[in-house]
């Protein structure tokens, strides 16, 4: 039975990772026009899957997001500022990042392609917080509350802070805790690497607290949307 068992998880596992890749092949495409003709930008492993940032620009465009935030910053931040600019919308987009030295470069891309009217980039290191759950560090409270004061988002998007450590594991519960007030009637939330433990712990917590439910799209893509919104998968053939 153990040998049988083996054989299934690695075929589930094959069947897993090539449906991610096709996903991302697709997601890719989608997303031609927003990197054929600009400067070079690197996909890694830490970046949001060209699948999900297809899926959540797909949200922008046709639910006319007008003001985001997102928790963590990188690809997507200035794909999502070029589309911004290059279809001429009215979105504006808040960035947080931990990092200093990301911050930095990240602002420099960004004025580089003329987009800072676009992203504002915010630099928030991790601190103890008294939204965290089992010790985690998140961004500190004091520059986050002067950063969204007054304002209303319809777009969330959590891919930070880090939470692949074992002691980090549950690094991004306070996210939808922070925001929660500042939220519009009609909004959209996103948290990336739903596949993982620590943030479908965070899901089972979230759904609870909020009597809520959150949907999962290829795999890693938890999303909850509220309001009249229309649908914003990428399409999918397997």
């Amino acid at each position: 039975m153990d040998i049988l068992q083996s054989k299934i998880e690695s075929i589930e596992k094959f069947q897993y990772v090539n449906s991610s890749r096709l996903d991302d092949i697709y997601g890719l495409t989608m997303l031609q026009t927003l990197l054929i003709g600009y400067p070079y930008l690197p996909f890694t492993g830490s970046s949001l899957r060209p699948y999900c940032i297809a899926q959540i620009i797909n949200d922008i465009l046709v639910n006319d997001r007008l003001n985001i935030i997102e928790f963590g910053s990188g690809l997507s931040t200035i794909l999502i500022a070029r589309l911004i600019k290059k279809n001429n919308l009215k979105g504006k987009l808040l960035s947080i990042d931990h990092n200093k030295a990301w911050f930095v470069t990240l602002s420099n891309l960004l004025e580089s392609e003329g987009l800072t009217d676009i992203v504002d980039v915010c630099y928030a290191p991790l601190d103890e917080c008294e939204l965290g759950i089992e010790s985690n560090y998140w961004y500190d409270l004091r520059i986050l509350r002067r950063r969204v004061e007054n304002n209303k988002f319809d777009l969330v998007i959590i891919d930070g802070p880090p939470a692949w450590e074992a002691n980090k594991l549950k690094a991004r519960y306070p996210a939808l805790s922070f925001i929660s007030e500042n939220l519009t009637d009609r909004f959209s939330i996103y948290l990336d690497d739903a596949n993982r433990p620590g943030e479908k712990a965070i899901i089972e917590l979230w759904e609870k607290e909020y009597g809520i439910k959150f949907g999962i799209s290829a795999n890693s893509l938890a999303y909850y949307s509220e309001g009249n919104s229309f649908f914003t998968h990428p399409l999918a053939y397997h």
